[in-house]
C-alpha cells in the first residue's frame, strides 16, 4: 500500500489490488496492469484530468467513508500532489504486479524518473541563457526601427511627388490567388 497527501492535508492510500485496478478499468478506460509493457497507459495518465479520475477510483472507497464528493477529492489535486499521487500509483501497481517482474519494472521506473530529472535540471540550468535571449527580443522591440518615416535620410531623397526617382510611376498589378496555380 502506498500512500500520498492531497492540498487539503488528507491522506489517502492506494491499495494495489484486483479490485482497485478493475474499477480503474471499469469506470476510466484505462488498464494500469498493461501499463508496464505499454506506453498507451503511461500517456493517458499523463493528462491531468485522466489521472484525477484514475486517482479518484483508488481512492473511492476512502472518499465515500469520509463522505466526501468527486468534487472535494479534486480539489485537493495540485500539480504536485499529482505528482506525489502518480509516483504511488506506479509504484503500486509495479509491487501488484509478478514478483520475478518487479525488479526490471522498477528499474524501468527508476530510468525513467531519472531522466525526467535529468531533463529538469537541463531545463533549470538553461534558464538564464533563456532570460536573456527574451530581455533581448524586448530590448529589439522597444528600439526604434530605421524605418522611412523616421529616416532624414529617405524622405530627402524621395521628391515631393511621393515617388523615388527609381520608381517607374505604374503600381503593379497585384497577383492574387484563388487557389493553387489560379489568379484571381
Amino acid at each position: 500500500m502506498k500512500t500520498f497527501t492531497d492540498a487539503a492535508g488528507r491522506q489517502w492510500e492506494i491499495v494495489g489490488s484486483l479490485a482497485t485496478f478493475e474499477r480503474i478499468r471499469s469506470e476510466c478506460q484505462v488498464d494500469m496492469l498493461t501499463m508496464p509493457t505499454t506506453q498507451e497507459c503511461l500517456r493517458q495518465i499523463q493528462d491531468p484530468y485522466t489521472l484525477g479520475r484514475v486517482l479518484y477510483e483508488a481512492c473511492s472507497k476512502q472518499v465515500e467513508a469520509r463522505g466526501l464528493s468527486p468534487e472535494d477529492f479534486a480539489g485537493g489535486m495540485t500539480a504536485d500532489v499529482l505528482a506525489a499521487a502518480t509516483d504511488s500509483l506506479l509504484e503500486e501497481t509495479i509491487f501488484f504486479c509478478r514478483s520475478d517482474l518487479r525488479p526490471a519494472l522498477t528499474m524501468a521506473y527508476e530510468k525513467a524518473k531519472e531522466r525526467d530529472r535529468k531533463a529538469i535540471q537541463m531545463l533549470t540550468a538553461r534558464l538564464p541563457t533563456i532570460g536573456q535571449m527574451m530581455d533581448a527580443a524586448l530590448d529589439r522591440m522597444d528600439a526604434p526601427t530605421g524605418s522611412a518615416t523616421s529616416s532624414a535620410a529617405s524622405s530627402e531623397s524621395t521628391p515631393a511627388t511621393g515617388r523615388s526617382g527609381t520608381s517607374c510611376g505604374q503600381p503593379k498589378a497585384s497577383k492574387r490567388r484563388n487557389g493553387p496555380g489560379k489568379a484571381k
